[in-house]
């Protein structure tokens, strides 16, 4: 017959308790790092989720700008015709001075004085230059004059307009004749000024 031995229950208990306690022990040793790990885990995904947002967005932002750049580009090219012709504001200030004493002629109108303008001031690479002057002429010489200016070459703006008829009392078979002071204005591009900006 045999004998079987049985270990005392209280040692297996006891060794039951002691696996039991060293497996507690190394969950709870080994848990902590891997939440922590976990939180560290998360909180560097969630930055570099919003890094890519940032990125993104700055993209969209540099998309934006160069294309409001080209726009830009497209529209001063098209404004090129429209502006005075010269290579320096006095150069400029004599083309207006130019367009305005050829509509003049055409309409058949007298120039008394024109005095040339520039305003320099500001940071702007468009220049603005202006004419003003006096002429005499009729009524219908004064809107052939005021029209052509309207459809010439260059775009330009009549600032001011004052008309006068120095002579009330005239006959009413006579032509009427009219006295004006006037400003017109134009745009330049200062090359000097491109290169700055």
């Amino acid at each position: 017959m045999k004998v079987t031995r049985h270990a005392h229950p209280n040692l297996r208990r006891m060794r039951a308790v002691g696996v039991s306690l060293g497996a507690f022990a190394a969950v709870g040793l080994g848990v902590p790092p891997l939440l922590r790990w976990e939180s560290e885990s998360r909180s560097a995904a969630q930055e570099l989720r919003s890094e890519r947002t940032r990125a993104e967005q700055q993209i969209a932002r540099a998309t934006a700008i160069r294309d409001s750049a080209t726009m830009r580009g497209r529209q001063l090219i098209a404004l090129g015709p429209l502006l005075l012709e010269g290579d320096s504001p006095s150069s400029a200030a004599a083309t207006l001075a130019g367009l305005v004493s050829g509509a003049a002629a055409k309409s058949n109108v007298r120039i008394g004085s024109l005095q040339l303008a520039v305003d320099s001031a500001g940071p702007s690479v468009f220049l603005r230059v202006s004419v003003r002057g006096d002429l005499t002429g009729d009524v219908r010489g004064l809107s052939a004059m005021l029209a052509a200016l309207e459809r010439g070459p260059a775009l330009l703006s009549v600032q001011e307009l004052s008309i006068s008829q120095p002579d009330v009392s005239a006959p009413s078979d006579h032509v009427e004749t009219l006295q004006s002071q006037f400003v017109v204005e134009g745009l330049m591009l200062d090359a000097r000024r491109v290169g700055r900006k």
